[in-house]
């Protein structure tokens, strides 16, 4: 497991980032579980879009172009949806809805 840092200030936003970078374990994603802790992610790459069926809970999408700059989140997406990812996308991270304060812009990595 990894953490999200923001590179800016070294401040840890989630403490625990699991990572999804097989079609397997992309196609499984978060299906199934029963929750995501706040201060937890599934880290999706490559991504540039996705969708929510057979999930339990609502999430949010950290968008991340080829830099690890926050290039879009979405908030509080229901299960069941589908969802087309920014432009520039190439990865997300998804967590909990409202786990994260805005996050569009800042310069991300993981460690």
């Amino acid at each position: 497991m990894k953490q999200l840092i923001d590179v800016t200030n070294g401040a840890v936003l989630l403490q625990s980032v699991e990572t999804a970078d097989t079609f397997l374990t992309r196609l499984r994603g978060l299906q199934f579980r029963s929750f995501l802790p706040a201060d937890s992610g599934l880290f999706l790459s490559p991504c540039s879009s996705l969708h929510t069926c057979f999930m339990r809970f609502p999430i949010d999408v950290i968008m991340l172009d080829a830099d690890n700059i926050v290039v879009g989140h979405r908030r509080n997406i229901k299960p069941w949806r589908l969802l087309f990812c920014e432009k520039h996308t190439i990865s997300v991270i998804e967590t909990q809805a409202d786990a994260l304060a805005e996050m569009a812009g800042k310069h991300v990595a993981l460690r």
